[in-house]
């Protein structure tokens, strides 16, 4: 692992109030969610390692950021950005604010976010490079007639994450399934309707570290799998990710690293650093994973800038590979002052 600059770095930990967003949902999981709290862990990280770092918010007023970056003296952005002005799909602004402004920051850049947050335009970019990925419709309106896929199908809002509009009824078996599922995320979410054919197998994740350039190639970490303690559970749902008094919360659990033959986690490990290549990932990312019956992985969605708190899936794939919390945390950063101003 490359050193990180001999002296301290003056760095702004800038965080958006996920507790803020989303107001419609219960407020002990907005708890949980709220990048507040992961800001102070990565916080407490990039101290330990020497560097003088403070938590800041990403306000409404985005002259007001500015001005306070400006007037702190930061010399680098650990970017936890997800949703400027209350909003997911403006996730991508905040670094290119940062790009504007010359600061050296953590993660990926904004035309990656961006394409990523749109999952038809990934899906596209991946069948157009020959990456396994089930097949799919995007729906802007209410389906007329048959979709020319194969049932059953999983209905997602075309542009969430965090499995955000994923139920257990998202799996349609119909056409009448499908419109009730398409109508809901248009009234629900005000979105169009990713629709793609399910692939009912063992679910991998694989986490990434690295630029794709020559001092900081792309590096996978090792596979996590999801399992199914429960055959009720077909899907990662926002309820098994996020809600701890849900039943299946319990009864998907990841495991990592993965219980898998050497060619699967081969398989796995290439398809991931093709994705990075791909996308142009930067930093940190991850790679989601559903298996068919007959083995052959199928990419679900590629997720640049994942979950980064102590307890989530890519701290627990660098603990697998052999960096503590603090470890993780100091790499993102030295990675992201490798790449300095973009």
């Amino acid at each position: 692992m490359i050193s990180l600059a001999a002296k301290g770095v003056r760095v702004a930990v800038l965080y958006t109030s996920v507790f803020e967003a989303l107001k419609d949902v219960k407020e002990e999981i907005r708890e949980d969610m709220d990048l507040a709290l992961n800001a102070k862990s990565v916080e407490e990280a990039l101290r330990s390692g020497g560097h003088d770092a403070w938590t800041l918010p990403f306000g409404t007023d985005p002259g007001e950021l500015i001005s306070g970056l400006r007037s702190s003296g930061a010399e680098a952005v650990f970017n936890l950005s997800e949703c400027p002005d209350l909003s997911p799909e403006k996730e991508l602004h905040a670094c290119a604010l940062l790009e504007l402004l010359r600061l050296p920051y953590t993660g990926n850049g904004p035309l990656t976010v961006g394409i990523c947050n749109s999952k038809a335009l990934t899906k596209q970019l991946m069948i157009a490079n020959g990456i396994p990925t089930p097949r799919f419709r995007l729906y802007t309106g209410e389906p007329a007639g048959d979709p020319g896929l194969s049932y059953p199908l999983v209905v997602k809002p075309a542009n969430e994450d965090g499995s955000a509009g994923i139920t257990e009824d998202s799996v349609v078996a119909d056409l009448a399934g499908l419109r009730r599922q398409v109508k809901g995320l248009r009234d629900g979410f005000r979105q169009d309707s990713l629709v793609e054919e399910f692939v009912d197998g063992r679910e991998f994740n694989v986490g990434v570290l690295g630029n794709g350039t020559a001092a900081d190639p792309h590096r996978s970490l090792p596979p996590a799998e999801l399992v199914y303690r429960n055959p009720r559970w077909r899907l990662c749902t926002y309820e098994s990710k996020w809600d701890a008094t849900h039943p299946s919360y319990a009864e998907i659990a990841p495991v990592c690293p993965a219980e898998a033959s050497p060619e699967i986690i081969a398989r796995l490990t290439g398809i991931t650093l093709a994705c990075a290549r791909i996308f142009g990932l930067t930093g940190y990312a991850r790679v989601d994973f559903r298996m068919n019956a007959g083995g052959e992985p199928f990419v679900l969605e590629v997720n640049p800038n994942p979950d980064i708190s102590p307890d989530a899936g890519m701290a627990r794939a660098a603990r697998a590979a052999g960096l503590s919390y603090p470890d993780l945390i100091l790499e993102i950063l030295r990675l992201g002052l490798a790449l300095g101003a973009r």
